[in-house]
């Protein structure tokens, strides 16, 4: 008589949405670099987060990274200070310190902070992202419409030669596996362009971007920093560059220069 295998349960050290949880440290997580806006980062120890207004975590914050220790990399400079606890009359080398934001349920949860390096567990790339569609049940895709047209963005940006990957509400869903996006969330899409873009491909990319069942916006991503897609392909004079230091209003977003 054959006996079924029975099915081996998860080990501690595995997350149940894919890819492993062990707590390596940031050297092996980001692999030696800094991580980029719109990255995802699974911190070791969320405590450690220093909000940027000062003073301690809000409770809203606290709760929401109990659950899900998840945060998404803002695009601002990353800054040097000491480690997290270290005494004040104690020498110690210089901590990296990475902009993140945490977002809560509710309108308006919205914190700032910076997060030690050193606390990195795991990053997730905007581009690792579309692969992790098929570890949410199927009909949480179907019901949302902006997951279920991820593979067919997919193709269409394909046929134009750009990595890419989503991010925001839907980015952060394929990341952690929790439902935060609703029926009428847009998909939001990184699109890395570190050489130029002709703007009448752009603009052939919006349109049929635009054909989707669901609504997309989407940035080109440069060296310098990232302009919308829709903008970039209107052929305004004047375009807006978000870079880490702030919003700039240039001519040209590979050759950036003041206005």
């Amino acid at each position: 008589m054959t006996v079924a295998a029975r099915p081996r349960a998860p080990r501690p050290s595995e997350d149940p949405h894919g890819g492993p949880r062990r707590l390596v440290g940031s050297l092996a997580a980001l692999g030696g670099r800094l991580p980029g806006a719109h990255d995802l980062l699974l911190m070791q120890c969320t405590g450690s987060l220093r909000p940027l207004g000062g003073g301690e975590l809000p409770s809203w914050a606290r709760q929401v990274l109990r659950a899900h220790p998840w945060v998404t990399v803002a695009r601002a400079p990353s800054v040097a200070g000491a480690p997290v606890d270290t005494p004040p009359d104690m020498p110690a080398a210089a901590e990296t310190w990475i902009p993140v934001t945490v977002r809560g349920p509710e309108r308006g949860q919205r914190l700032d902070a910076l997060a030690p390096r050193a606390a990195v567990a795991r990053a997730l790339r905007p581009e690792q992202l579309p692969n992790r569609l098929g570890l949410l049940p199927p009909g949480r895709v179907a019901a949302i419409p902006a997951l279920a047209v991820l593979p067919a963005a997919g193709q269409l940006i394909a046929d134009h030669r750009l990595a890419w990957g989503p991010i925001g509400a839907i980015g952060y869903e394929l990341a952690t596996g929790e439902p935060v996006a609703g029926p009428l969330s847009p998909l939001r899409v990184v699109l890395r362009a570190p050489q130029p873009v002709s703007r009448r491909d752009a603009l052939q990319l919006r349109r049929a971007l635009s054909r989707l069942r669901a609504p997309l916006q989407a940035e080109l991503e440069t060296r310098h920093g990232a302009v919308q897609l829709a903008e970039y392909a209107a052929s305004p004079l004047a375009l807006t560059l978000f870079t880490p230091d702030g919003p700039r209003e240039v001519h040209d977003p590979w050759f950036p220069r003041e206005l």
